[in-house]
């Protein structure tokens, strides 16, 4: 029997909502993996020969949900996490577990793929690395005559790390909303959303991506007032999932929400899902672009219905007891920020491997993954200052 709502216990820790986040990480690392054999756009590590056939169809359907459920359980624990600590204590700890990370992957760990990218690429510059780093990522110097056509200079991004950019940012917001509009007495705990509020939010969604998509498509990055880092087409998305999850903690809608209610978006997320990769390897999706509506309308749906049933299906399973779980729950956030350069040496070491491009793609994903978890459960997570952040 499920606990009534009033029968949740704030900070009672959740493992299947740890589990989720470990398959969740477990897609971010084959979703880099996958891309330079798919060339969707301009790789970090060119490969030799044709791309995988239809194998983008796994960066459309991953695209669509994986980094919303990311936002929308960060969001889930950030209500908590200021309650226990309080505003000025709330802000120090995202700061000091959001920023250091940032601050040291800027320097260090993003400006390897741009490296890779002009060093294997085409134009194979062969720069040494220090010159990269000062020069072309940096900008400290003269833009080179040689540098490749549509590639920015200087190259100065945060690569994978805009992830924690915009959770530092969303955690500000949250704690200067929380500081402006107090709490007025206790929060009623609302029943979950009904299968109607849940379909208004997917289409109000699908209608906000539309509307931006006009202008940005996906794929396209800017750099937001100069310095926030991100992709406009999945803007709506990984905001309004944040501000959910924020506003579903205190009423605990994962834990509360019905079981029949989560499986059937669930089914319907799934069969989005799969009617893509059916529909792909058949051979007949029009071309559409990433602006078309029926692609945002597909995109909202199999989001909102993923988001909705993954936890509740993870719950009803029970997933995620046991050590083995635990170690690799710890890991996710570690795992998250250093996996990008396992997942380049790999895609380098691999490059000329005899065999076919899928079984290289394959070792490519287990690899990493074995890899990434390996060298922060061993290595960083036995650093005491890395401890006080991961």
């Amino acid at each position: 029997m499920k606990p009534e709502p009033e029968a949740v216990r704030l900070g009672e820790r959740l493992d299947y909502v740890d589990a989720l986040r470990v398959i969740l990480i477990l897609l971010v690392i084959a979703h880099h993996s996958v891309e330079p054999y798919v060339v969707t756009h301009p790789p970090e590590m060119p490969l030799p020969g044709p791309p995988i056939p239809r194998a983008w169809v796994f960066l459309w359907v991953n695209a669509a949900f994986f980094m919303g459920l990311f936002f929308f359980l960060a969001g889930y624990f950030t209500p908590e996490a200021f309650a226990s600590k309080g505003g000025s204590a709330f802000l120090r700890d995202r700061w000091r577990r959001l920023g250091r990370p940032l601050l040291f992957g800027w320097i260090v760990l993003a400006p390897l793929p741009g490296w890779a990218q002009i060093t294997f690429g085409p134009a194979a510059l062969h720069v040494d690395y220090w010159t990269y780093l000062t020069r072309d990522f940096f900008g400290f110097g003269q833009r080179p005559a040689d540098w490749p056509a549509g590639m920015a200079w200087p190259v100065n991004n945060l690569g994978h790390l805009w992830f924690l950019e915009h959770l530092l940012v969303y955690a500000t917001l949250y704690a200067g909303l929380r500081a402006a509009f107090a709490d007025r007495g206790e929060k009623r705990l609302l029943e979950p959303p009904s299968h109607r509020m849940i379909a208004a939010y997917a289409v109000a969604l699908a209608a906000a991506t539309f509307v931006v998509r006009i202008w940005f498509p996906q794929n396209r990055w800017i750099g937001f007032l100069g310095y926030i880092q991100m992709e406009p087409a999945h803007l709506p998305q990984y905001a309004s999932l944040f501000v959910i999850g924020a506003l579903a903690a205190p009423r605990r809608w994962i834990e509360t929400i019905p079981t029949p209610r989560g499986l059937v978006w669930l089914a319907l997320g799934v069969g989005l899902a799969l009617a893509a990769y059916v529909a792909v390897g058949a051979g007949v999706v029009p071309d559409l672009p990433s602006q078309d509506w029926r692609v945002c309308v597909w995109e909202s749906f199999l989001c909102v219905g993923l988001c909705v049933g993954l936890p509740v299906l993870l719950r009803e399973l029970a997933l995620g007891k046991g050590r083995t779980w635990r170690m690799l729950a710890a890991n996710v956030y570690a795992v998250y920020v250093f996996h990008f350069p396992i997942v380049l040496f790999f895609l380098w070491a691999l490059m000329d491997a005899p065999g076919p491009k899928w079984a290289r793609l394959l070792m490519t994903v287990i690899g990493a993954t074995v890899a990434s978890f390996a060298f922060t459960n061993w290595v960083i997570l036995r650093l005491p200052l890395a401890r006080r952040v991961f």
